[in-house]
């Protein structure tokens, strides 16, 4: 099953009425490729957190939603872009194997120490000849982020690379591992790569970087209001649209700070 298409203005019109503006750029970018992907069903999504990505590239429902967090299961629930939601870690899934026809996971593996088990799992529960799509952060993540070039003229490469840290460990990000790293890890599970591409080019990642401090409001609201976007028709104008929908089309670029993968179970 491929999800019905939605165009591009779409997808980001649908981050932007919901999402803080740092995921609005990258969560569209990769809604849009997660999006082109066959998957058979029944489709299991790892890390799935509040649903909303689910809710605009599976129109029809993901029939399984898996992640550790409880608020994020709880919103995941109340959204109801899954058929049912799975409170579990993705080291341990509570599934018998050949569960799945397909396995989705959306920028999570970067967060997840033991990556190794959660792989193997994804291998364990996917039936033979089934799919596995993935977004992860890259190797290019870190140099890509910011100007390093501009903080050396300065004289300020020290306070540099301590913000690239400061930034990742607030992140939760363990690694950024290469194309070839991510193929190998692969492979070994019994996967067979079928594409690979990097997305977020340096001005993508750049604008992502960027975004993150002007989503200081929308944290603001989600603490008063429990929502990113109290009100949807704030974001969801011309000007955002314009400034952001460039990234969204964008091509694969050669360095890109995220790669996506499509991979199949032997």
């Amino acid at each position: 099953m491929t999800p019905a298409p939605r165009s591009s203005r779409e997808i980001l019109r649908a981050h932007l009425r919901e999402m803080p503006l740092h995921r609005v750029i990258m969560r569209s970018i990769e809604a849009r490729i997660l999006g082109s992907v066959d998957y058979p069903r029944p489709i299991l999504d790892v890390g799935c957190g509040d649903g909303h990505f689910a809710s605009v590239v599976f129109p029809d429902g993901v029939d399984v939603g898996l992640d550790p967090g409880m608020e994020d299961t709880v919103e995941s629930s109340r959204r109801g872009a899954y058929r049912l939601v799975v409170r579990a870690s993705s080291t341990a899934m509570p599934f018998a194997g050949g569960s799945f026809g397909s396995v989705v996971s959306n920028c999570v593996f970067e967060h997840i120490p033991d990556i190794e088990t959660t792989v193997a799992e994804i291998a364990r529960v996917l039936k033979p000849g089934g799919r596995f799509a993935c977004t992860v952060v890259g190797n290019h993540f870190n140099a890509l982020l910011t100007d390093e070039r501009g903080w050396a003229r300065l004289g300020l490469s020290r306070a540099h690379r301590a913000y690239i840290d400061w930034f990742n460990r607030k992140s939760i990000h363990y690694r950024w591992d290469s194309p070839e790293t991510w193929s190998a890890r692969f492979q070994r599970a019994g996967f067979r790569i079928e594409s690979w591409r990097y997305y977020q080019s340096p001005p993508a990642a750049r604008a992502f970087h960027r975004a993150h401090y002007l989503s200081i409001p929308h944290l603001v609201a989600r603490k008063l209001t429990g929502r990113w976007v109290p009100f949807p028709s704030l974001y969801d104008r011309p000007y955002w649209i314009r400034k952001y929908l460039p990234f969204v089309d964008e091509p694969p670029p050669e360095r890109g700070s995220c790669i996506a993968f499509v991979c199949s179970l032997k």
